[in-house]
């Protein structure tokens, strides 16, 4: 009984150790220390009311706008990027709690704060009209900051975009595991976590990358990510996409994975159908996922760059509204 009673102490002990650590952010890592280690030649920052803003800007041409996913970061655009700046002046940068972004003195932590930071950007680097490319989350502020401003985007590509209205059961944020494993994971998702998270949603069978693993297992676990993280969910709101996405004009390309664990890609098909006044082209992929253009990068690039040079348009679907109802036309 003794030895029990020690062994319970000593288990106790550990837990509580375990506990206090993970609420003091023991694993967590400065902004500073991620920047040391993934910046590269190519980083640039800037101060935009108060935020600092890491982006780039690569190559020559017509600009095209990158926007990243959720638990991902600019770099997650890397390949693209290479293969498009030969023709295009690519911009792309991390988006509030990513990257080497900096922390919002204000805490406003939201997709419309997003927006601001992006046009204060734009602004900066005095950019008045450009193609969109924007996936997963950023797919959410790619359209909105589409409708809200149809001078400026020339062409608009959503790739496994959120921002559609959900159930309790078709909500991707959705509560998963034991209350246990809900709590632990809100303060330290482990290297192993984000491995199985990410292979899959690699649903071609194709392994991500070490160094991507090691980089959004570090990029997500930054300093005060648990809180600040929080903040931006409970400020999101799924609005009005049908009337946000009816007012887009720009010409529009849908791109999803078929195996996406995140986003069903029947979305896709909602996304085209409430476009009413955008000329749009969708295509699906089969047996990828959430993250396609890592597992089929020169696949992507390749539709990229044959949609924005105008090489598709002869497919863009066109529909015209007749007494409020959407009339499907070519």
């Amino acid at each position: 009984m003794k030895a029990l009673l020690i062994l319970t102490a000593l288990v106790l002990t550990v837990t509580g150790g375990y506990a206090l650590a993970l609420v003091k952010g023991a694993f967590d890592l400065s902004v500073a220390s991620l920047e040391e280690k993934y910046r590269t030649p190519d980083s640039k920052f800037m101060d935009i009311d108060g935020v600092r803003v890491h982006y780039m800007d690569q190559g020559q041409g017509p600009v095209l706008v990158l926007l990243h996913a959720s638990f991902m970061n600019l770099r997650s655009w890397d390949q693209l990027a290479a293969d498009l700046s030969s023709e295009f002046r690519v911009v792309r940068l991390d988006l509030l709690n990513a990257g080497l972004t900096g922390p919002d003195p204000t805490g406003n932590y939201s997709m419309e704060r997003n927006a601001q930071l992006l046009t204060g950007l734009l602004a900066a680097l005095k950019i008045d009209q450009f193609a969109l490319l924007a996936t997963s989350s950023g797919g959410t502020v790619g359209f909105r900051y589409a409708a809200a401003n149809p001078d400026r985007v020339t062409r608009l590509i959503l790739v496994n975009s959120a921002g559609m209205p959900r159930t309790a059961a078709t909500d991707p944020n959705r509560p998963r595991g034991t209350a246990l494993n809900r709590w632990i994971q809100r303060y330290h998702k482990s290297r192993a976590w984000w491995q199985d998270t990410l292979e899959k949603q690699f649903a071609s069978g194709k392994l991500p990358p070490p160094e991507l693993v090691d980089m959004v297992y570090d990029m997500n676990r930054r300093e005060n990510l648990a809180t600040t993280g929080q903040i931006f969910m409970r400020n999101y709101r799924t609005g009005d996409p049908e009337t946000t996405l009816g007012t887009i004009r720009a010409p529009t390309m849908i791109l999803w994975g078929i195996g996406n664990l995140t986003v069903a890609h029947l979305e896709a098909d909602v996304f085209e159908h409430w476009l009413t006044a955008a000329p749009t082209v969708k295509k699906k992929y089969p047996d990828v996922g959430h993250y396609f253009y890592l597992e089929i990068p020169e696949q992507f690039s390749a539709d990229v760059k044959a949609f924005l040079s105008g090489g598709l348009d002869a497919s863009l679907r066109r529909r015209e509204v007749v007494s409020g109802l959407p009339q499907s036309g070519t």
